[in-house]
Parts: structure tokens; C-alpha cells; sequence
């Protein structure tokens, strides 16, 4: 996720739920396949009216059905273009079935609602004064505005159709299959995302965006998406974006999407990479020119290689994005600029691990209360920590190797600790419990730092 300013400034101005929601409702039941998302958003209310449609199919014998969905009114469900009876209570919309439906068949639910979201969309108006929406899901915020298996472990194609008035812009996941008029006041957009991707990273952005195209030597279309007001400082601040690309295919594997955009927007975080469409806060020093703005650049684009395309199956987890997005950073900017940018900015690392005083747990913490203790130094700074001792241990060619083979063999589905530490001792023949353990599962660093 987010490049933070650092994390713990930003998590105290966060109402992140306090419940235990963050679990996958429907494990080993069903698998979401695809979402289809209609929204119709106005600029003279907070109101959204939406209907999704969301195709799974079963994994077993299917007895209960859940979704998640929080505070919107639902007006209606079906099941298979049929109407059906729901319940709707304590942020959990349940599908009232009839009878057992049987497993490896599939199915579609669609879900009428409206409301105005109080969380994970927010529709208001931008630094300048403008109308502006935008989504900012993580960690489990997208079912504030649609019902969803919110979890990370159940990754799923989209489509977002979105009407709004005349005269904005929409950004959304994927590529922009159609823009037409629906009359002479509404346009709608139509969005395709194909891959699989997290719900935290599905994501719709309204604006009278400015939009700058560019892209990179193997043709991989780059967009800007500003407030016109900042279009061109975005330029600059994003000067390197396409070589980071470029670099990270060299370094990984090829990237995983179609397109990249890079969204100027409201969120509360310093940046969130949502699939191919990475949202920087317009605080960001990318638009406003004030200073060099790169490693949170470098960060979220790393994440759509890790956390995007390659996701954990578990928020407990969450170093196999965090941790891998930071040490990517600096990676980029030592084959760039040499190994002294490299040792500075992992001394930096260091210097923030050193200095927080929230380094209890361990990287992999199952205690955790709410999911925002997951965003801390341990699965940021320590995690990159770990990866730079495992490429010492194992040497250039072997962690590579292993990069590129976890990043081949995980691309658009899920891993886990236990995947990426089997490859690697696969490929460079080295057993590696103790490393694992030690940097992993205690908390603090370990005695040779």
C-alpha cells in the first residue's frame, strides 16, 4: 500500500474500524470471479445510487451467502436475475437462500442500493474548490460503498460503468472502453479491468481532470491525471515513472497491466497504489513542485507487482506488499544512481525503525486489533531490512532469480511467507528457517543489525 508520510502521523487522523471484520466471509465457499459496478454520481450530493453485480462461483456446496456492505441503503437482490430476500445488519448483507446450491456452478447476485458512504468514497470538493470523487479503499473500506468480499484473498476482474455530469472526467481501473452521452447534462465511462485484483485496489476517481499521455520504450501508455492547475508541475514530479517501469520489468517480470495512470486525488495517504491507477494525495510534492517527490513514486509503482498482481493471502501478511514495494524503492534508485543513493535511503530505513517506538510485534503479527497496527515499521522498514540480509546471505543471482520466479509463479492470484521462502530455497539450495524465523516472526531486529 501508500509510500506513508511516514505511517504513524497519518494513522491518528484515521477512523479505522475497531471490529474483526477483516476476515474472508466466504472462505473456501465461493470465489468471486468478476464485479460489475454502476454508480451514478451527482456534484450537487453526497448521494451516490448504484447497482452491482458480483459472479462467483462455488467452491462447495453453498448453504449461507454474504457479502460485505456497510450503511448503504439495499432496495433489492437477486440471484441469477431472480428476486431473493436479504437481511442487512452490522455491515453484513445476507442473501437468504432457499435451498443448498450446489458447488462449481456459477452464479450471479446483484444488489440495488444508494446512500451516501461515509467512509471509502468520499465526494466532496478538492483543494482548489472543485467537485471531486474519489475511492480510498484500504484495508476494507470498499464496502462502504459496494457489497464485496472485502478481503484480499479473493481477488476478481471489474467493470465499472459510472455516470456523471457533464463536463468531468473519470478515472477508474483498467482501460476506458467507452465514453458516451447519455443526455445533454450526464456522460457515462465504462472501465475494464481483466486481470484479478484486491477490492482495496478497485477504485472510480471524478475531476476536471487535466490528462497528459505518455509512455514507456516498450510502449506501456503512462497517463497523468491532474487538477488543471497542476498539470504541469505533475510532469516533472513524474519524470522518471516510465523508467521506474521500465526497471521493474527488468528486475521482475513484465508489468501486469495494460496501462498506468497516476491520479492526483483526495486521498488520506501519502500515495495508494490501486491497480494501474495509483492515487497521490494533491498535498503530494509531485504536484505542488516543492520538493523531490521519487521513492513515493518508486514505492507505489513497485506495488503493482507486489500487493497488486502478486497479493498476500492474509493481512497478517501484509510485508509481502509493504515490505517488498520498500525495498524495490531503493533498489530502483541504486541501479539508477549508484550505491550511495542506495545506502542512504536504507540508512533512512533504519533511522525511522531506530526512532518509532511501535516496533512490539513482529513482521507477521496475527494480534493485531485493527488493521491499521499492521502499517508500521516492522512491515515497512524492517521487512525491507530482511530482504536486503537475504540477498546478502544468497547472493545477487539467487535472490533475483528468486524474485522473478515468485513474481512468475504468483502473478495475478495470491502467496503467502511459506511460497516465496519455498522458492527460494529451491533456487538458491540454501535451507533457510533460521533467517526467516528470526527476522520475521520475533519482534526487534536481530542481533547481527
Amino acid at each position: 500500500m501508500k509510500k506513508m508520510l511516514f505511517a504513524v502521523t497519518i494513522l491518528a487522523s484515521i477512523a479505522f474500524a475497531t471490529d474483526k471484520a477483516d476476515y474472508n466471509l466466504m472462505q473456501n465457499k465461493i470465489d468471486v470471479i468478476h464485479y460489475t459496478i454502476n454508480l451514478k454520481i451527482s456534484d450537487l450530493s453526497f448521494n451516490i445510487s448504484a447497482k452491482t453485480e458480483i459472479n462467483f462461483r462455488t467452491v462447495s456446496n453453498l448453504e449461507e451467502l454474504k457479502f460485505n456492505l456497510r450503511e448503504m441503503n439495499v432496495h433489492s437482490c437477486a440471484l441469477d436475475s431472480k428476486p431473493i430476500d436479504f437481511k442487512h445488519e452490522d455491515g453484513i448483507l445476507q442473501i437468504l437462500l432457499s435451498e443448498i446450491i450446489e458447488k462449481n456452478t456459477n452464479h450471479t447476485i446483484t444488489v440495488n442500493y444508494n446512500g451516501a458512504p461515509k467512509s471509502g468514497l468520499f465526494v466532496g470538493k478538492n483543494k482548489y474548490r472543485n467537485f471531486s470523487a474519489f475511492s480510498d479503499n484500504w484495508a476494507n473500506y470498499a464496502s462502504y460503498w459496494f457489497p464485496a468480499i472485502d478481503h484480499p484473498s479473493d481477488k476478481a476482474s471489474v467493470t465499472f460503468n459510472v455516470s456523471i455530469p457533464k463536463g468531468y472526467e473519470v478515472i477508474c481501473n483498467g482501460d476506458l472502453v467507452e465514453k458516451s452521452l447519455l443526455n445533454l447534462n450526464e456522460t457515462k465511462y465504462t472501465y475494464s479491468m481483466k486481470e484479478p485484483v484486491p477490492t482495496y485496489c478497485m477504485v472510480v476517481g471524478v475531476c476536471d481532470f487535466a490528462i497528459t499521455e505518455t509512455k514507456t520504450e516498450s510502449g506501456i501508455p503512462i497517463f497523468y491525471y491532474t487538477y488543471p492547475e497542476d498539470s504541469l508541475n505533475a510532469v516533472n514530479g513524474f519524470k522518471r515513472a516510465a523508467d521506474m517501469v521500465v526497471f521493474y520489468e527488468e528486475t521482475i517480470g513484465s508489468f501486469p497491466y495494460s496501462r498506468l495512470s497516476l491520479v492526483e486525488s483526495s486521498t488520506i495517504f501519502g500515495g495508494m497504489e490501486n491497480s494501474s491507477a495509483i492515487f497521490f494525495t494533491e498535498k503530494s510534492p509531485s504536484f505542488t513542485g516543492e520538493k523531490d517527490n521519487e521513492e513515493t513514486v518508486a514505492h507505489e509503482i513497485a506495488h503493482q507487482w507486489f500487493g497488486d498482481a502478486v497479493t498476500m493471502s492474509d493481512w497478517s501478511e501484509v510485508w509481502l506488499s509493504e515490505g517488498f514495494a520498500t525495498y524495490f524503492t531503493a533498489l530502483y534508485f541504486e541501479a539508477r544512481d549508484g550505491k550511495e543513493r542506495f545506502n542512504k535511503i536504507m540508512n533512512e530505513y533504519m533511522r525511522s525503525y531506530r526512532q518509532s517506538t511501535n516496533w512490539k510485534t513482529p513482521v507477521i503479527h496475527q494480534g493485531y486489533k485493527k488493521l491499521s497496527e499492521l502499517l508500521n515499521v516492522e512491515t515497512y522498514q524492517k521487512a525491507a531490512f530482511f530482504l536486503h540480509e537475504l540477498r546478502k546471505k544468497i547472493g545477487d543471482k539467487y535472490f533475483f532469480n528468486s524474485v522473478r520466479e515468485y513474481y512468475k509463479r504468483f502473478v495475478h492470484s495470491n502467496a503467502t511467507t511459506k511460497d516465496f521462502k519455498g522458492i527460494v530455497e529451491s533456487i538458491s539450495g540454501t535451507k533457510l528457517d533460521e533467517l526467516f524465523t528470526n527476522w520475521l516472526y520475533y519482534p526487534g531486529l536481530p542481533n547481527q543489525i
